[in-house]
């Protein structure tokens, strides 16, 4: 297998960091690790696969696509910028574990996995990404991704797997694959910056004028100013039967179940106030069609939406459902205000006005069989550091999956574990019970979470 070697390089365009990336960034800068916002993708790829051509399928990617080619500068306290360079060496790694027994191999692989997740990208050299293949059978090898999100969201990743496809498969045939240049996040970044308004920034003031801080569920610590090492995470999955009855619950009310999830940590974060409050931070997809060939951009083309909610306990949970969703449809109006205009809002510099972030991950994740290249992919695990104490990734499907990435400095394993069962237990009593109030959903949550917590401890 060939080295990736530094290759001489032009600049191919300059131009300024969108305000997500700007937030980023910022964050990064703050965090002693360096590791803010970086993330590992490991799937399982199986099938008759090529090493070599798997590394030349996404060398081929990185060539097409301008953001894998970007590095990020900041000079002093001046206006931050990226470089779109005309190539970028990949690294990537292969290994061998076949001659290990199967224990040794697991072993191997998740020691090298935290090993790699501790390893910190220089913004000044692209990629901000990296690759690994470990082969563990002759047809079962495990394909790791780690990256920055400063060049990808979640759409991006779906894509890009499905372009790894299919481009191995024109490889694996002979063929010449399709070398044409994506377009860059220039146009975009240009559109964006059109957009900032006035107007929208007095509808963030007065949606978030009386916003707290919440409280944390088990949360051991709860003094929080600014970005934490969030080293710890938990994955929750509901079977297909819990996930087909949280559809048909949200579905009944004419919501989506990215609403509901949202409703359910609303719920959970307005117990612990005394105002019946909840304020919380989501992620909005930002791909505006009036742009073209904006479905062919890769990057991080997302919003920060802020939500400062109230939860009084005798409202009816469909009533309040509906209204959040219209407040989620009004903000999405109001979406493109740069993150930081409404982080500035009643805060002292360098500090961050929210300890959760959710992200409910509305896309293709690559995932499946990919016939044409004679292999499938499967997710195996995930591993991020979103530097909050607490943050969750929702990936929808057959069965829900929650990654749950949280700061050991915050919580505790148990605290964890506590808080699993209360938001699966809030999630089947808000989707079963439409007609209760939002106190009477929350007492039969709890009594379903003690349920719950009891049968697992054996009682």
């Amino acid at each position: 297998m060939r080295a990736s070697l530094s290759l001489p390089c032009t600049i191919e365009e300059i131009f300024p960091l969108t305000p997500v990336q700007n937030f980023i960034l910022d964050i990064s800068r703050l965090t002693p690790s360096g590791l803010a916002f970086q993330q590992q993708y490991t799937y399982y790829l199986t099938g008759d696969v090529d090493p070599q051509l798997v590394q030349e399928s996404w060398e081929c990617i990185v060539a097409r696509h301008p953001s894998l080619r970007t590095s990020f500068h900041c000079e002093g306290t001046s206006q931050s910028f990226q470089v779109v360079h005309d190539r970028a060496a990949l690294p990537f790694l292969y290994r061998d574990l076949r001659d290990l027994e199967e224990n040794e191999r697991t072993a191997a692989v998740f020691a090298w996995l935290m090993e790699d997740a501790k390893k910190p990208f220089d913004l000044l050299v692209p990629p901000l990404m990296r690759l690994a293949l470990t082969r563990l059978e002759d047809r079962l090898f495990v394909l790791t991704l780690t990256m920055s999100h400063l060049i990808f969201d979640g759409w991006s990743l779906g894509a890009s797997f499905n372009l790894f496809a299919q481009t191995y498969a024109s490889l694996a045939r002979g063929e010449e694959p399709d070398r044409t240049p994506f377009p860059s996040m220039h146009s975009y970044v240009t559109w964006y910056r059109q957009r900032e308004t006035a107007e929208d920034t007095a509808w963030w003031q007065e949606r978030l004028r009386d916003a707290v801080l919440p409280r944390l569920p088990f949360m051991r610590v709860h003094e929080h100013t600014g970005p934490v090492e969030a080293d710890q995470i938990h994955h929750m999955v509901l079977d297909a039967e819990e996930t087909a009855v949280l559809e048909q619950g949200a579905k009944s009310m004419g919501l989506t179940l990215n609403v509901l999830y949202q409703a359910a940590w609303a719920l959970i974060l307005s117990r612990l106030s005394p105002e019946r409050r909840a304020l919380m931070l989501t992620v909005a997809a930002s791909r505006p069609m009036e742009l073209e060939h904006i479905d062919q951009v890769f990057g991080v083309l997302i919003d920060g939406v802020p939500y400062n909610l109230h939860c009084p306990g005798d409202l009816q949970v469909e009533a309040w459902l509906g209204a959040l969703r219209t407040l989620q449809l009004e903000s999405l109006e109001h979406q493109y205000t740069p993150i930081q205009t409404w982080i500035q809002m009643g805060r002292e510099p360098g500090t961050i006005p929210f300890n959760s972030y959710l992200i409910f991950e509305n896309h293709a994740t690559g995932e499946g069989e990919k016939e044409d290249a004679a292999f499938s992919l499967t997710a195996a695990y995930m591993n991020s550091n979103l530097s909050f104490p607490l943050s969750m990734m929702v990936f929808p499907g057959p069965s829900l999956r929650v990654a749950i990435i949280y700061s050991s400095d915050y919580f505790s394993e148990d605290g964890i574990l506590a808080f699993t069962e209360r938001l699966r237990a809030t999630l089947k009593a808000l989707a079963a019970n439409p007609g209760l109030s939002l106190d009477e959903v929350s007492a039969l949550a709890l009594l379903d979470e003690e349920h719950l917590t009891a049968r697992e401890q054996g009682a």
